[in-house]
């Protein structure tokens, strides 16, 4: 086992495969479906997820971590390591992150010697996604707490994330949304949305109308936010359709030299804020 436990929430898009490989504790957001309250990713998955978005009475909901779970993720990692580094989306978008501060106060009053850190990594998605996953890796090479935490820090400003939405209703109802999103909607366009510049929210990135332009706007903005002279290391999410993200992974692919590639569903909780959706998270 890694020197250094890594804990996470469900944004952050992770496949399967990685969160069982580095070992990455999971703490779901949870999902409210007509008054039903579901563990993102542990209670529900994308496919459940979207044959009842359709047939919905009301828009679904969501709300942060229970810092119970935290706690049991906590208490449990805290059997054989004394160091556990907690990664998580923006709290400019969710009350996840004082849920793990809440968590880890009650812990520490039962385990003083154990060492929580807590980083907002002021992004979501597989931009959270990769940080977590540089410093599971860096954890499982024996590096110490301290510097697993630098490992995080320093990639956080070199993530991006970018998501063409076919619609920003939800965003709007979920009060997440960049300022100019009304018009946008007025006018019908395909939004782009992402988190670019750490400011930890949501930023208007433009918009076109159609689909495909909105792919392709987006394959072309993401030389303007990192240097593509260097690997790239990509995530693409879809929500409903994978045959949309694997067109969205051989546009991107066949224009950079991109070194990492996983192609990995929206969260349902993600989903609940975007609607239908494809999305980039990258970095060089």
């Amino acid at each position: 086992m890694s020197k250094v436990g890594i804990v996470t929430d469900s944004t952050s898009c992770l496949p399967p495969e990685l969160i069982q490989k580095y070992d990455i504790q999971v703490g779901s957001v949870n999902l409210i479906l007509d008054g039903q309250v579901f563990r993102d990713q542990a209670e529900i998955s994308p496919a459940e997820f979207w044959s009842l978005f359709k047939d919905l009475r009301e828009l679904p909901t969501t709300s942060a971590v229970n810092p119970g779970d935290f706690k049991d993720i906590f208490t449990k990692l805290g059997k054989s390591t004394d160091s556990i580094a907690v990664i998580i989306l923006s709290k400019a978008l969710s009350a996840t992150y004082p849920a793990a501060v809440e968590a880890r106060d009650i812990v520490r009053s039962e385990r003083p010697g154990l060492n929580i850190e807590i980083i907002d990594t002021q992004t979501v998605a597989g931009a959270l996604g990769f940080i977590v996953l540089e410093a599971a890796r860096a954890a499982q090479t024996g590096k110490s707490l301290a510097e697993v935490i630098q490992v995080a820090q320093n990639m956080i400003p070199r993530v991006k994330f970018f998501a063409g939405l076919d619609t920003l209703k939800y965003l709007i109802k979920g009060g997440r949304a960049p300022k100019t999103a009304y018009i946008g909607e007025l006018l019908q366009v395909k939004p782009i949305i992402g988190m670019t510049n750490n400011s930890g929210v949501i930023e208007s990135l433009g918009s076109v109308r159609g689909k495909r332009k909105c792919w392709l706007k987006m394959a072309d903005m993401i030389n303007k936010h990192i240097d593509t002279n260097k690997p790239i290391h990509l995530m693409i999410h879809y929500s409903d359709n994978i045959e949309d993200g694997k067109e969205v992974k051989n546009i991107v692919t066949s224009r950079y030299n991109c070194v990492e590639v996983y192609l990995t569903p929206f969260t349902p909780v993600m989903a609940t804020h975007t609607g239908p959706v494809l999305s980039l998270s990258f970095y060089s």
